[in-house]
């Protein structure tokens, strides 16, 4: 029982640490509500295609789930290097901690938001694998709150770090040369 009462104080330190808060779950005021959408939208990942597409030639098919499963798997490779180049700066919201720093190297000098970045293409991959309208929605939604999560990332990030501005310049949001993930003025 012991071991149950550490990890879930542990539990709580972290998300503490992360910056979750009671009063943020109900108001969002480290967008939280953004990091649930997300969650949700890649949890709507696992359900089934739809509309099912039964005449579509085998060499096709199989053409989909070889570029698919290679598109999602460079996805993870994304996300992972991404997380470990944030290291002790992780947090899942919106909101930098107050001890973090800016981190501009790695995964971060290709793109600022690597993760991001990682979760659209393992996003794509699945929607080729499956060919399902399903799925082509839930990569355009996910687009979207990606982007507005990593703009109000953005703000908080200009104001913690002045240098931050710099960097938003020379550096692209999400994906290089896609306007809509790019939105370097």
């Amino acid at each position: 029982m012991k071991f149950k009462s550490n990890l879930l104080k542990d539990i709580i330190s972290l998300l503490s640490k992360w910056g979750f808060s009671k009063q943020g779950l109900f108001n969002n005021s480290k967008g939280e509500w953004y990091l649930f959408s997300q969650i949700v939208l890649i949890l709507l990942h696992l359900i089934p295609p739809y509309p099912e597409i039964k005449q579509i030639p085998f060499s096709i098919h199989t053409l989909c789930i070889i570029l698919g499963l290679g598109i999602s798997i460079l996805g993870l490779f994304i996300v992972i290097k991404a997380l470990i180049d944030l290291g002790e700066n992780l947090t899942p919201l919106p909101y930098p901690m107050n001890e973090s720093s800016l981190i501009e190297n790695n995964s971060y000098k290709i793109v600022r938001h690597p993760i991001y970045k990682g979760l659209l293409y393992i996003s794509l991959g699945i929607f080729i694998f499956s060919l399902s309208l399903i799925h082509l929605s839930l990569l355009i939604l996910l687009a979207y709150i990606l982007k507005i999560k990593a703009l109000k990332e953005e703000e908080r990030l200009k104001i913690k770090f002045p240098e931050y501005k710099n960097y938003i310049n020379k550096v692209p949001a999400i994906i290089k040369k896609l306007k809509y993930l790019d939105w370097r003025s």
